[in-house]
């Protein structure tokens, strides 16, 4: 039994992460030093995101939501916000994760018998 902010730390945050990654690096030609320093992490973390040898559930970053969230975190490293700033936006994300069910999909890949209609404990 997977508490879901147990799922949140072990999956949601790691699929934001390489989420934010991936713009930063593909579509704004951000080196990954300088992804690694923008957001508190190593320069190896940021290779590992974006070979998706962490956070691979894949289909969570084809969401919807995902994508805004990810694209409004690095429209704030684009724009110099400080780390502070960073942190906000992160948990606010994964606030309107757990609020839009997004972290439901992720549980239910990981406890396939958790029945996610009938679940409403981030409600």
């Amino acid at each position: 039994m997977l508490l879901p902010s147990e799922v949140e730390a072990r999956v949601l945050l790691p699929v934001l992460r390489a989420a934010v990654v991936t713009i930063l690096v593909r579509e704004h030609g951000f080196q990954q030093k300088q992804v690694a320093k923008a957001l508190g992490i190593t320069q190896p973390t940021v290779s590992n995101y974006l070979r998706m040898s962490r956070g691979k559930m894949r289909e969570l970053l084809e969401t919807p939501q995902m994508r805004d969230v990810a694209e409004e975190i690095a429209a704030a490293v684009l724009s110099g916000e400080d780390e502070m700033e960073l942190r906000e936006l992160f948990q606010r994300g994964l606030e309107r994760l757990r609020r839009e069910r997004v972290l439901c999909l992720a549980h239910k890949t990981l406890e396939p018998v958790l029945d996610i209609d009938s679940c409403h404990i981030c409600d």
